[in-house]
């Protein structure tokens, strides 16, 4: 009896640590690309579940990964969540980065929005182990979930600016004025439509000229003094 005591109660030392470890790790984390849905209670829903990702793309344009959180947690209670992000480093574990949720209020299942930057020793392919706890009023830090997640750069481009848009569409405006103006300047300006009409032209009647203003007509003084003279001459033979 004794030996048969004495086996149960080392199988119930080995037993205990491990039930201990397994009530630990209960929770679950899982991240997203972007925010997750969930229902009242706060679990994801069957869609969300399905945009979960074990992979991150970083914030087009930046040195930048949002992770989009969200953590089941067993036996939590009101008071700062953690969550912390590891590097292996020769084969050991090297903390990176440690978030903190302060307005956690001990509910069972909470979403975070976490900004992992390439500053605080983020970077592209590289797969870091996850971790989120709690530290008890002893100081001991009190581990509900575990996880992974890797850091990628698909060279995605960032969306155009609006004020962009906004500058191109007026200079593309001042430009079509532009040319309005500028095919006004090649335009021949319209002739100028006198103010009162020009006075009538008489037509020139046929024949010798009798005023003394042209060259081409003859002086009919000049004809009449010819022949008298042409008389005179002939009564003095």
């Amino acid at each position: 009896m004794r030996r048969s005591l004495n086996r149960l109660l080392l199988s119930a030392a080995f037993a205990l640590p491990m039930l201990a470890s397994t009530a630990a790790f209960a929770g679950d984390i899982k991240f997203g690309q972007e925010m997750l849905d969930v229902d009242d209670k706060g679990n994801l829903t069957a869609d969300a579940k399905k945009k979960t990702v074990t992979e991150l793309d970083n914030v087009p344009g930046e040195d930048m990964w949002l992770a989009f959180t969200w953590v089941k947690v067993d036996n939590g209670a009101e008071g700062p969540l953690y969550v912390e992000f590891f590097q292996d480093i020769n084969g050991e574990q090297h903390l990176v980065w440690r978030y903190e949720e302060s307005n956690y209020d001990g509910s069972k299942y909470v979403s975070m929005e976490i900004e992992l930057e390439g500053r605080l020793g983020f970077n592209k392919d590289r797969t870091y182990a996850v971790r989120v706890l709690q530290v008890n009023a002893k100081g001991k830090d009190i581990v509900m979930a575990k996880s992974k997640i890797s850091l990628i750069k698909s060279g995605k481009e960032p969306p155009p600016d609006e004020d962009d848009d906004d500058d191109k569409g007026d200079d593309k405006g001042a430009d079509e004025q532009d040319d309005i103006d500028t095919f006004g300047d090649d335009e021949e300006p319209p002739p100028e439509t006198p103010s009162e009409a020009p006075p009538p032209v008489e037509p020139k009647k046929k024949g010798c000229s009798i005023d003394g203003d042209g060259f081409g007509g003859f002086n009919g003084a000049l004809v009449l003094f010819g022949i008298a003279g042409g008389l005179l001459y002939r009564r003095r033979r």
